[in-house]
């Protein structure tokens, strides 16, 4: 989704890479690239994925370049990362005219719980080797690339939302053929994608993107049109339907409306772009991170709102090309961590928010 902006940033790290790695079976040599430097309050404590990031991405799983970074409690002591297109080099791409192959979506996988240091990766799911495997693949004939929007585990099995992308337009505008559901029954290894199909129209064009929240038995879908610019709307449905889209109510001027996504009136105002919720214990609060000219967070005591005003957690002018910030959900006591996409690199890394801050 910032992958055009991010290659001059990957073409020139790769010549660095190649120089410093003597030979396959040696030792991987990681240097790791400086951090964005931020006024605060949120502040980088490591990049995760990437040439000159910290857990060897390139080496380890192919991967040079990547986004978002969606992570969800596999509910078996393991983090489940998604993101989204992906580029390494293989050669053989330059026969099509391309210095990268990209593959749409991969998956990695942490259970580092002292993030204090950074988010280690543990592993990934794999197709060979060395190099982690395109989850789902596009239909080339209608579609150019499938997108992770949010991630959940729901009674033992884990599911994925994505948007279908129809077209890339300006930066922050993008067309999508439609939102879909995957699962999967061996903790992320291989993935269905399920009929539960919002075409871009009518109101499930409100749908197209957004976050997942487990609450109280329940499954909270913050929503989003296609792009950076749409305002978020509420759906929510019992975990144990979460596959099936006729069972989902719809946030209305306060009320819940059944079976009708053309119902659901905002929750939060435009812009916004990629977001991810959950409840935070410290604060005793609901919280949003968004992305809104930089990064902004906003609390609420329940999951409908009435939401706080937006506060600014990283400046667009100190990280001009992030967005996608998503919260790991095994951040805890006075500290939230997230992971944040930097279009300059392409790649992701690690945000650290001490709370007392933004009391």
């Amino acid at each position: 989704m910032g992958l055009a902006v991010g290659m001059a940033a990957v073409v020139a790290a790769s010549v660095i890479t190649v120089a410093t790695v003597p030979s396959a079976v040696a030792a991987p040599v990681v240097i790791p690239k400086p951090l964005p430097s931020t006024s605060g309050p949120a502040y980088a404590v490591n990049q995760v994925t990437g040439l000159g990031d910290t857990n060897d991405t390139p080496g380890r799983f192919s991967i040079l370049g990547t986004d978002l970074g969606i992570t969800w409690d596999n509910g078996s002591g393991e983090i489940l990362a998604a993101f989204g297109d992906t580029a390494h080099f293989d050669g053989g791409s330059l026969l099509y005219g391309s210095m990268y192959h990209w593959r749409s979506n991969v998956l990695l996988r942490s259970a580092d719980r002292n993030l204090r240091d950074g988010m280690s990766i543990s592993g990934a799911a794999l197709s060979s080797p060395g190099y982690a495997k395109r989850l789902l693949e596009p239909d080339l004939r209608h579609e150019i690339t499938l997108i992770p929007t949010a991630g959940a585990e729901i009674n033992g099995k884990q599911y994925m939302t994505y948007m279908s992308v129809k077209s890339w337009g300006l930066p922050n505008y993008w067309q999508t053929n439609y939102a879909g559901i995957a699962e999967s029954t061996d903790n992320g290894q291989n993935w269905t994608r399920l009929d539960a199909i919002r075409p871009n129209t009518g109101g499930n064009q409100k749908f197209q993107m957004g976050a997942l929240l487990k609450s109280g038995g329940m499954v909270y879908v913050y929503g989003t049109p296609s792009g950076r610019q749409g305002d978020v709307y509420l759906a929510r449905v019992p975990e144990q339907q979460f596959t099936d889209l006729a069972a989902y109510q719809y946030f209305s001027n306060g009320n819940w409306v059944p079976g009708n996504p053309d119902a659901a009136t905002p929750v939060i105002g435009a812009p916004n772009g990629e977001l991810s919720v959950a409840y935070n214990d410290y604060l005793g609060k609901y919280i949003a991170l968004l992305s809104d000219d930089g990064t902004v967070m906003r609390t609420s005591d329940t999951p409908e709102g009435p939401w706080s005003a937006p506060r600014l957690i990283v400046n667009e002018n100190d990280v001009p090309t992030s967005y996608a910030p998503y919260i790991h959900p095994w951040s805890s006591g006075d500290t939230l961590y997230f992971t944040l996409s930097i279009s300059s690199i392409y790649n992701v890394v690690l945000m650290r928010l001490p709370l007392d801050s933004v009391r």
